[in-house]
């Protein structure tokens, strides 16, 4: 029987790349939802996410970064029992809404984070780990709110070692899944160190 991890790694058996600009984009159900997402695979990626979350009693809820984190957080939330906000790139015009801005491999734009108003415990799920920009926006702004970020759970490592410069620099720690890194023109996918 295939195990949930061997899953994954055979996902990338027929991944696709796109280059934009000069960041090397790979085309992944879990990180694209093209072609499609398989519930199988998500069920996968859930079951190896929960065996590096951190104890559920250290956090009172999870944040996602639009739009791919949505569905492997969905799944979360059902299975821990915890609740999830998005944060989110449309701006709502709520009060106590939080913006920064966000540069990633291949753009530049603003997150808008809209929670409660009494600062909570939160781990941070993501699909794609590659430049960290996201993580950089969203502590910016969990910091404005107040707000404690216990980890982050991030299915796909493309920034290899650096990982661990990152989590210096942010104050806590990022546990990946899967080191994905382009080899000779293709990518090599190993579970996370």
């Amino acid at each position: 029987m295939i195990t949930s991890m061997e899953k994954l790694i055979g996902s990338f058996d027929n991944v696709q790349t796109v280059k934009k600009g000069e960041y090397l984009y790979f085309i992944h159900p879990l990180s694209d939802g093209i072609p499609l997402i398989e519930p199988d695979l998500i069920e996968a990626a859930s079951e190896c996410i929960l065996k590096i979350l951190p104890d559920p009693g250290e956090y009172d809820m999870f944040l996602t970064a639009e739009a791919m984190g949505i569905p492997l957080t969905t799944n979360l939330s059902t299975k821990i029992g915890k609740p999830f906000s998005i944060a989110r790139k449309r701006e709502y015009g709520i009060e106590g809404e939080v913006t920064v801005e966000q540069t990633t491999g291949y753009s530049t734009s603003s997150i808008h984070l809209n929670l409660p108003t009494e600062p909570k415990r939160i781990v941070i799920v993501d699909d794609v780990l590659s430049t960290g920009g996201t993580l950089v926006s969203i502590t910016q702004g969990m910091k404005k709110m107040g707000w404690t970020i216990i980890g982050a759970v991030i299915l796909f490592n493309k920034m290899g070692n650096e990982k661990e410069e990152m989590e210096k620099k942010l104050g806590y720690p990022i546990r990946t899944l899967l080191d994905v890194e382009m080899v000779r023109g293709s990518f090599e996918v190993n579970p996370s160190r």
